[in-house]
């Protein structure tokens, strides 16, 4: 009698045991939606692997993003910025980035801005060519926005990095400084940094008028004056043997936020024989991969 007695009491115990015990989502939620599991925040996209949606800058520009899924469950997601004028998804076809990316469990976002710049805003003085191209304020209040809203993805509280590629990489950097709520970690390749020492380059003048005329303008274009700002820890790369953008534009990022934040993550590397291509960004794939992963 004692031992069917002390069953009960032991099959009791378990039952209420179960019942306390929290139920964790994919998601990293609890039931209720009061805890999260560490270590277990998963992303669950509302979307399909292979995506596209569109997005409105104006009424001369739509800005077409893909949205490449891993198999497994998403870690993070990964913002990806081209090359001025250079195709969206080249990239992806021209390296094995995204392949490399999607098998460690990154979901990506890849808008195709085309001829964007970042700036801030379109001025009076940008060229008429450029004017339909998105700014960085349309970006980071729009397009990033509406991506988060639409997707499930690039959502604050988890994990979402920023890499970009040439203008791309000052695109990468320009939204770290500005957003570091949302991404955990940019890697910023073959990128502009203080645009105002490049006094001559075509593309800035097209956009902000000339220095000369526009100095406080070009300054608040780029965050080089205010570099002890930037907190975002990164990853900085660029070819020694770049004849497109100098590579000391990178190296002066780095000593910067070197001088600003000696304790915040930061990698920078400057290749002896790297020019201005994929062959070079080829070879970064599983650097950036790798500092993503560490985070």
């Amino acid at each position: 009698m004692w031992k069917a007695f002390l069953v009960i009491i032991i099959v009791t115990l378990f039952l209420i045991a179960c019942n306390n015990t929290k139920q964790y989502k994919p998601d990293g939620k609890a039931d209720d939606d009061t805890e999260y599991l560490e270590g277990e925040m998963f992303i669950s996209p509302i979307i399909e692997n292979d995506t596209s949606l569109v997005f409105s800058f104006s009424s001369d520009f739509e800005c077409k993003v893909n949205f490449i899924l891993p198999k497994d469950t998403i870690k993070g997601s990964i913002l990806l910025l081209h090359g001025w004028n250079l195709p969206a998804m080249q990239w992806c076809d021209s390296t094995y980035f995204c392949d490399n990316a999607t098998k460690r469990n990154y979901a990506l976002v890849i808008p195709n801005l085309e001829k964007c710049n970042y700036p801030l805003h379109i001025y009076p003085e940008t060229l008429e060519q450029y004017k339909k191209y998105p700014s960085l304020t349309w970006i980071m209040d729009s397009l990033l926005v509406e991506i988060s809203e639409q997707t499930a993805l690039l959502t604050e509280g988890h994990k979402n990095f920023v890499a970009g590629i040439s203008t791309g990489g000052r695109g990468a950097s320009l939204l770290s400084f500005y957003m570091p709520e949302m991404f955990t970690a940019c890697a910023s390749i073959s990128g502009d940094f203080n645009i105002t020492v490049m006094k001559d380059e075509y593309l800035y003048n097209a956009w902000f008028g000339p220095y000369h005329k526009f100095e406080d303008r070009w300054k608040n274009e780029c965050f080089a004056y205010r570099c002890q700002e930037y907190c975002v820890p990164s990853y900085i790369g660029h070819g020694k043997k770049d004849n497109i953008s100098p590579v000391s534009q990178s190296m002066a990022m780095y000593d910067s936020i070197c001088y600003y934040h000696p304790e915040m993550p930061l990698v920078g590397n400057f290749p002896d024989d790297a020019y201005h291509d994929y062959n070079y960004w080829k070879s970064e794939t599983n650097n950036i991969l790798d500092f993503f992963d560490s985070f």
